[in-house]
């Protein structure tokens, strides 16, 4: 029983200890940043990244970041080896940051992991 309560508490942890609400589909992304009238933000990254995977542990989680990004950005995350990639985001090097309001037209971006309070200001600069 102890086992039980133990993982279930692991567990509501891990889920305070969310992230960036990440959309599942680029084709849904798009429609609806232009629903909610939002800028879409996009990360190119690995699983094998290390800056990558700083980013998601200990930048996209903090509540600050997580929170204006949610309220501002529809979110959608590529893996470099998708084939989907939108022509003006395929470049080397990852992590990759995009900022476009229609899905293809890049108005910002950057690449290389960031400290938090480097990537809240990006997030802030790339606001429209």
């Amino acid at each position: 029983m102890f086992k039980f309560f133990a993982i279930l508490f692991i567990t509501f942890l891990s889920l305070n200890a969310a992230s960036i609400n990440w959309e599942k589909n680029y084709e849904d992304t798009i429609k609806k940043a232009k629903e909610q009238n939002k800028p879409i933000f996009v990360m190119v990254s690995s699983p094998t990244c290390p800056e990558c995977n700083y980013m998601k542990k200990h930048v996209f989680t903090k509540e600050e970041i997580k929170n204006f990004v949610n309220k501002n950005f529809i979110s959608y995350q590529f893996d470099i080896s998708d084939k989907n990639i939108p022509k003006q985001m395929q470049f080397w090097g990852i992590p990759r940051f995009y900022f476009s309001m229609d899905g293809e037209n890049v108005y910002n971006k950057t690449m290389g992991g960031l400290k938090a309070d480097k990537f809240i200001t990006l997030m802030k600069e790339s606001k429209k």
